[in-house]
This record gives structure tokens, sequence and C-alpha cells, in this order.
């Protein structure tokens, strides 16, 4: 990964949010105004960015490790506010396949 990439990203810690066995989490993002966006950025690479377009997006994120980085896009950037909703373990994924 590129410092420049991040150079605006916020890292964002997700271990008090998620329990350690968590492999996605499923975030909810409130962006302002409603037409701003971000970047998301989920290791363990962090090389491709999940888009998240306001006003409110929700979706899962890989949360192993438990870090990821906010990146705001526009000019003047947008503010954003991350809600935890829910962690799925390994074993829920592995049951629901």
């Amino acid at each position: 990964m590129s410092s420049k990439l991040l150079s605006n990203a916020t890292e964002v810690d997700l271990s008090g949010l998620v329990p350690p066995e968590a492999v996605t989490v499923l975030l909810r993002v409130t962006i302002a105004p409603p037409n701003g966006g971000i970047l998301i950025y989920v290791g363990p690479d962090y090389e491709m960015p999940i888009v998240a377009n306001g006003p409110v997006w929700e979706g899962h994120v890989d949360c192993q490790p438990p870090v990821i980085y906010i990146q705001p896009v526009g000019d003047p950037a947008p503010a954003w506010r991350i809600d935890h909703v829910g962690a799925e373990s390994e074993y829920r994924v592995a049951a629901a396949s």
C-alpha cells in the first residue's frame, strides 16, 4: 500500500467493536453532505478500496486485521461516522455456507 494513497486517510481500530474471532463486520457509515463519499480500505493488503456513497452506506467489510482506513473523497472532504452493526465469526460464516 502506498503511503500517498492513505495520506488523507483516518485509521479506525475495530478491535473494540468486534470480537477477536470475527472475520467480517457489518458497518453503517453516515456521510455528510448526502452526496459525499468515502473510500474504505480493509486488510490484509489495503489495496482495493470499498466505495461508500452518502448519505448512508451499509455493508460487510473484512476485519482481520481489525484496522480499516477511511479516506474522504471530495473538496471539501465530507464528514463521516461509522456505526458497528454486527460481526460474523468464522464459525457462523462457515455454518451459513
